[in-house]
């Protein structure tokens, strides 16, 4: 006789049902934007809600990064390219929400600016996470630098373990590439012309490699979604306070425009730019 279903069998129908509020904690959520300008009419709660929105998103292209290095790790290619896919589609979200921001003009801005104290989106510590998942690394550790508490742990988590690029190569080798084993786990931006020659290889004969040039593709089109975020995030700021210092003592789109030379992933990059100089018609 087959057992009954009941809650012994299956641990979420333990817990109380609820309704749409509370399982999204809403009361919780709705109440954690607190604007500090007494202003009325005030674009206060725009800027905070635009700013914590992304921090979701950031929180889920983290989760998705996770899992796509389990992916890599299990040998599952076609897993990695479906959450590098949906990071991807975040970004294009994240860049929508400075079309938003973009309605609050310099003035209405300037009404509450001076209640930002230090904070500036240069902060992020789930955004810097994010470039460190993807293989970015500063010259130096900044250990200074990092908050302590949640964000500190983050970043030390992401900085220390090998990028999501890493474990795609470390895939590569298991699956038969001649990638040196030093490849992986290696700590640098700077494209190694062994994996290069691997992946044009792969880029040559893309029929032959479908899974590897596919998720070498998905890889590309995170970065570009990435940049094209930078990029709006730049206009964004520019329209807002033009070339006055940013808070947090950054210097406002300056620094934004130097993140715009942040890249990832260098040898996909350096592949797919050299075919159109490639003559052996291989």
């Amino acid at each position: 006789m087959t057992k009954p279903i009941s809650d012994e069998t299956d641990p979420c129908l333990a817990q109380p049902a609820g309704g749409y509020p509370e399982y999204l904690a809403l009361k919780r959520l709705l109440g954690l934007q607190i604007p500090r300008s007494a202003t009325e009419g005030s674009d206060e709660l725009l800027f905070i809600l635009i700013h914590q929105i992304s921090e979701l998103w950031f929180k889920l292209v983290l989760h998705e990064l996770d899992q796509a290095i389990s992916d890599f790790d299990h040998d599952r290619l076609p897993a990695a390219c479906k959450r590098l896919a949906r990071c991807e589609v975040v970004f294009g979200q994240l860049s929508g929400v400075w079309q938003v921001l973009e309605t609050m003009t310099p003035s209405d801005y300037r009404v509450f600016r001076r209640g930002l104290g230090q904070a500036s989106g240069s902060q992020s510590f789930q955004f810097r996470a994010i470039e460190y998942a993807l293989g970015y690394r500063e010259p130096e550790w900044p250990a200074s630098r990092i908050p302590s508490g949640v964000g500190g742990d983050l970043l030390t988590h992401w900085h220390t373990r090998p990028s999501v690029y890493d474990r795609f190569l470390a895939a590569l080798i298991r699956a038969g590439y001649p990638i040196p084993a030093d490849g992986p786990e290696r700590a640098s931006t700077a494209g190694d012309p062994r994996i290069r020659e691997v992946l044009a290889g792969v880029y040559r004969n893309p029929e032959k490699h479908w899974e590897v040039y596919e998720t070498a593709e998905k890889f590309m089109d995170f970065e570009e979604a990435i940049q094209l975020w930078r990029f709006r995030h730049v206009r964004a700021v520019e329209r807002t306070i033009g070339d006055l210092p940013g808070t947090g003592g950054t210097s406002g789109v300056g620094f934004l425009e130097k993140t715009l030379d942040r890249r990832f992933f260098p040898e996909i990059r350096e592949v797919r730019s050299s075919l159109y100089g490639d003559d052996d018609g291989r």
